[in-house]
């Protein structure tokens, strides 16, 4: 599996997850990859990150880190079983 970010600015990290992900992973990759890239790309604060609702993103211990970030970066509120709205998916790779 791919973790992938990418926004109007720039592409974000790739992570390739060899195994099942789980909120440690998830919160590792949110901690390590993501948080910087935001910062750096968003210096301002005004980057929004729109998760895709997969259970390890929506589990407490990433919420209570994107909670910690507000002030850097503001995470969109995703409707349940909404594939459709997921920019990601209408990239062919």
């Amino acid at each position: 599996m791919l973790w992938e970010s990418f926004s109007w600015a720039a592409l974000g990290p790739v992570v390739v997850v060899e195994q099942t992900m789980k909120a440690a992973n998830c919160l590792n990759i949110i901690a390590d990859l993501l948080h910087p890239y935001m910062a750096f790309v968003f210096r301002t604060g005004n980057g929004i990150f729109q998760q895709e609702n997969a259970p390890c993103q929506k589990s407490r211990i990433a919420l209570e880190s994107f909670k910690e970030h507000t002030d850097e970066f503001h995470l969109i509120s995703w409707p349940p079983n909404s594939p459709a709205l997921n920019p990601m998916e209408h990239i062919e790779m």
